[in-house]
């Protein structure tokens, strides 16, 4: 019972906390008013160092949809956690990602905000490297790497906003490096939300245990991209080419992840490239200027896709760590509930008529059909959202409908009472989280009005997507590489390759010839060695005259002594 104490009183507090966070909420939503603790920590002239904590609504919304799943991890980390010999290590290392999560959505202040920022990229290398092997090494390198571009890009904004005497992001004003310093804070928010072409740290981030799977792509760390563009958004959208910048890159993500998911067979892979997927559709929305819609979005994602990482998390542990989709066969025989609600979770991805994900992407696609985007892109956005059904009625049918496995495991059992309620409590969120949310928020409702062939043109695109699903799905389980089309895919067109090893190469390589010519080079002979080469042939030139002058006094003293 003891081991069991530490996930009971995380989760409990959690809990109370998304209360409080919501009643909050509801506070500031009938009052319509914020409020903002400020402490001055030091100030230099004319430069102020605050700590501040913002309360409005949509921080209070967020912390609570963060507390609440996390608080399901908990419960499910009960269950797939037990027997772990540094399971309370594993669960404080966890109340710090959720710390860290919180700190970023309540700290308005970007000086301050980089201890939420920076301590998502330090606890989630902390995770992912939590087994200890080369994989896990080599995958959390990848990853806090991969972040740690983001973080310097975010330092270099932090710098520039000195101009303005303060880093309160709320009271920002137009300066002279305006432009560059939102430079910054994009990248910034591609890197932490694995835009293109920072996009191969987060499939390789799946070797962390599937609770911190859960955290990190639902509502912590690759969401606290896209919240920190929607929280920068006002003053973002005027900045020359933002929009177009966004788009782009938002649909070439959207395109790439969909069509890479479909020629993987890692089941966590599949669920880390569909959360990709889903990125990519919310940065879509910022870019149409719509940044409450990509916040709506972002919501009703992470109910969905932690339920669907818990389901898979549930079925590796049965399976004893088996993640091969070929390999898992006859779920919905041998673990019943489980592929009920890994139904549901895989039907609000999809977007499914009145599940979660169908409010926010049904807008989502709605608003590109009625955009005045460039016809290609629209195209390839559509594309890549009906790719969504592909990958996962793939997976489904690997997994769930397959034929029933025939090899026997004694730990296959649906009657986890941990597993049965963090699933529970997700998949009340998965079906009605998205009309209660859109209910409660006036922010989420937005007004598309489009003639009935376009209204209804969302719904045919999800069923003949569908029936795409149904009809090529033999023929793809059966490729594996067989040609570079899908040599190029299945290896996620070669980013995590390029963004590995090849990169470190070049970075070598450009090191030393910096190494040679500058600091062996000519700082080298420009101080140090330079200088004592120079005070060196001084000091043999003067040695030499020296002693010929000697010489020459010694002469003359010489004269003078016989002349007189």
């Amino acid at each position: 019972m003891n081991k069991i104490k530490i996930e009971f009183f995380f989760s409990l507090l959690l809990l109370s906390f998304s209360f409080c966070f919501v009643m909050f909420f509801m506070y500031l939503m009938l009052n319509n008013c914020c409020y903002i603790i400020s402490w001055e920590i030091f100030s230099i002239m004319s430069l102020f160092v605050e700590l501040d904590i913002l309360f409005d609504w949509v921080s209070c919304s967020f912390g609570s949809l963060v507390c609440l799943i996390s608080s399901s991890v908990c419960i499910f980390s009960i269950s797939y956690m037990k027997g772990d010999i540094n399971k309370n290590r594993f669960m404080m290392v966890l109340m710090l990602f959720v710390l860290s999560m919180n700190f970023l959505i309540f700290i308005p202040s970007f000086i301050s905000l980089i201890l939420g920022w920076d301590g998502l990229g330090l606890v989630s290398f902390c995770l992912v490297i939590y087994y200890q092997n080369n994989k896990s090494l080599s995958a959390g390198m990848l990853t806090v790497l991969m972040n740690r571009v983001g973080d310097c890009f975010i330092l270099g904004g932090i710098s520039l906003m000195v101009l303005l005497g303060h880093w309160n992001y709320l009271c920002i004003w137009y300066f002279l490096l305006f432009w560059c310093m939102y430079f910054f804070v994009v990248v910034a928010g591609m890197t932490k939300s694995a835009q293109i072409p920072f996009s191969s740290w987060l499939p390789a981030a799946m070797a962390a245990p599937t609770p911190v799977s859960a955290l990190v792509h639902s509502s912590t760390l690759v969401t606290a991209g896209v919240f920190l563009m929607i929280r920068f958004y006002y003053c973002l959208k005027n900045v020359d080419n933002f929009s177009e910048f966004i788009i782009f890159i938002s649909i070439m993500t959207t395109f790439m992840s969909g069509v890479c998911a479909i020629y993987e067979f890692d089941m966590k892979k599949i669920i880390a490239l569909s959360t990709l997927s889903q990125l990519g559709a919310m940065m879509m929305s910022l870019g149409m200027n719509m940044p409450m819609l990509a916040l709506f979005h972002l919501y009703t994602h992470a109910m969905f896709k932690a339920l669907l990482f818990l389901c898979g998390g549930n079925i590796i542990h049965c399976y004893n760590g088996m993640q091969d989709i070929r390999l898992i066969m006859g779920v919905s025989y041998n673990l019943p509930l489980t592929s009920v609600v890994m139904n549901i979770s895989n039907m609000a991805l999809c977007g499914f008529p009145f599940l979660a994900g169908f409010y926010s992407k049904d807008l989502i696609i709605e608003k590109m059909m009625s955009s005045n985007m460039n016809f290609f892109l629209s195209l390839f956005g559509l594309f890549g959202v009906c790719l969504t059904m592909l990958y996962s009625l793939r997976m489904s049918l690997f997994m769930i409908w397959g034929n029933v496995s025939s090899v026997v495991y004694l730990n296959m059992k649906d009657n986890d009472v941990y597993v049965i309620v963090s699933m529970l409590i997700l998949s009340f969120g998965a079906m009605f989280g998205g009309i209660m949310i859109q209910s409660v928020i006036m922010s989420f409702n937005e007004v598309i009005f489009l003639p009935l062939f376009y209204k209804m043109m969302v719904m045919m695109l999800l069923f003949l997507s569908l029936l795409v699903s149904l009809s090529v799905w033999v023929s793809i389980s059966s490729i594996y590489v067989s040609n570079i089309f899908v040599w190029f895919n299945s290896k996620m067109w070669f980013l995590s390759s390029l963004s590995g090893y090849p990169f470190l190469l070049m970075m070598k390589n450009i090191t030393n010839i910096n190494l040679k010519v500058v600091d062996m080079g000519w700082l080298e002979i420009m101080s140090g060695q330079g200088i004592f080469l120079l005070v060196s042939k001084i000091m043999f030139f003067m040695e030499r005259w020296m002693v010929v002058m000697f010489n020459i006094y010694l002469i003359i003293i010489v004269i003078f002594i016989i002349m007189f």
